[in-house]
């Protein structure tokens, strides 16, 4: 007997960002994603829906206080998610806007906060369409790239569930990391000082190959407590990447700068170098070698462009789709799993850290 996915609805569970009802016609294809990733179907589900200022509508599912998927039905991709990491709109209702990775904001009367930054309350809805002219490309690269193997579940009205079960557990992916992945999601870094997310995936990268190699001195002990793990107090190895003076906000160029003035003070056998978009940033996670991703954006806080950087060092690769694995600098958000073109949309840069 056929069981009918688009009749499906869970009043109890399934929550509109307005608190009212709202029926995922995905449900199931939903719970078999969770499966996939955790081993076992959530006990919790709570699905919201996500929207911009285009006209797109994406759905987000949450199970429990950690665990989050962000999904597009146009690509049938899951753009974003994270088996782990608390969702980005936890406990918050109402108008939710999304625009993309570390872009989460939710309506406060007649302006928009980030649901995590602390410092971007309060932004007009003009700031925000600075934003959306980004993630029109963004969301643009990823519709090129349709995950047909979620499409043909999604435009099947009736399946039976055996089936659905049986067509996740065979979907083909694998997941490889760089040597030692611990030391990129157990890190203790220096916190974000606002715009210094370029700096904080730095300080991740260099003590990723300082616990990797430990004789190489990559970090020089002052900027290391009594268990070798960064300082995250007083002058950091994050303050003295600043002071080398290319400025708070970074890009791919700038962070390889900054390294590579970094080896020159400390006599580090090393070398940096920058690349467009994603050119090199694959051949790098291959070889073993943790990358950092950049994206220009607008700085709705300020004034110019922003670069949001997240530290990758790992690739999904699916039928379809190829996703970063990703630390994004926060607390709790040490494995994020991105669209190959979801992060990038086209626009970004990217470096590359290598021993010599």
């Amino acid at each position: 007997m056929g069981l009918n996915l688009f009749a499906l609805e869970n009043n109890t569970i399934i929550k509109d960002s307005s608190l009212e009802d709202f029926s995922s016609s995905y449900l199931l294809i939903h719970k078999e994603m969770v499966k996939s990733n955790t081993g076992n179907y959530p006990d919790d589900i709570v699905v919201k829906k996500l929207t911009d200022f285009s006209g797109n509508e994406l759905e987000l599912i949450e199970t429990g206080k950690s665990g989050y998927y962000i999904f597009d039905p146009v690509s049938g991709q899951y753009i974003e998610f994270s088996p782990n990491a608390p969702s980005p709109y936890l406990n918050k209702f109402g108008e939710l806007k999304y625009f993309g990775p570390k872009c989460y904001y939710v309506k406060d009367g007649k302006t928009f906060s980030h649901t995590i930054v602390e410092d971007q309350k309060n932004i007009s809805e003009d700031k925000l369409f600075l934003l959306q002219q980004n993630f029109d490309v963004i969301i643009s690269e990823t519709r090129k790239n349709k995950d047909y193997s979620v499409l043909s579940l999604m435009n099947n009205s009736k399946i039976e569930k055996s089936v659905l079960t049986n067509r996740f557990s065979t979907m083909s992916y694998q997941d490889i990391y760089v040597p030692a992945p611990s030391y990129i999601w157990d890190a203790v870094y220096p916190p974000n000082l606002g715009a210094s997310c370029g700096y904080v995936a730095t300080c991740i990268v260099l003590n990723y190959w300082n616990q990797r190699k430990r004789n190489a001195g990559i970090i020089p002990s002052k900027f290391l407590d009594s268990k070798g793990q960064l300082k995250t107090s007083g002058y950091t190895l994050q303050d003295h990447l600043l002071s080398y003076g290319y400025g708070q906000s970074s890009t791919g160029w700038t962070i390889c700068d900054v390294l590579n003035d970094y080896c020159d003070e400390f006599n580090i056998s090393a070398t940096a170098s920058w690349g467009l978009g994603k050119i090199g940033a694959n051949s790098e996670l291959e070889e073993g070698r943790p990358v950092i991703l950049f994206g220009w954006l607008p700085d709705v806080s300020g004034s110019g462009n922003v670069n949001h950087a997240v530290t990758a060092y790992g690739i999904r690769y699916g039928d379809y789709i190829k996703r970063y694995i990703v630390h994004y600098g926060w607390r709790g958000y040490e494995k994020v799993y991105l669209g190959e073109d979801t992060w990038i949309g086209g626009i970004g840069t990217n470096t590359r850290f290598v021993l010599n």
